[in-house]
């Protein structure tokens, strides 16, 4: 199961966990506060962020 966590380098919102779920944890999330950093996931044609370190 996939769950937010905070980005080591930019502070802003990622996820941890299997990648099953990247989209139920971070859609919610507003753009502006997702992490911003490289490279990004496509998951289902949509760039989520990296997976948090």
């Amino acid at each position: 199961m996939c769950m937010k966590a905070n980005c080591s380098h930019c502070g802003k919102t990622s996820w941890l966990g299997c990648g099953s779920h990247v989209s139920a944890v971070l859609d919610s999330v507003p753009a502006e506060q997702l992490c911003t950093c490289e490279p990004k996931v496509v998951l289902n044609g949509k760039e989520y962020p990296p997976k948090a370190k």
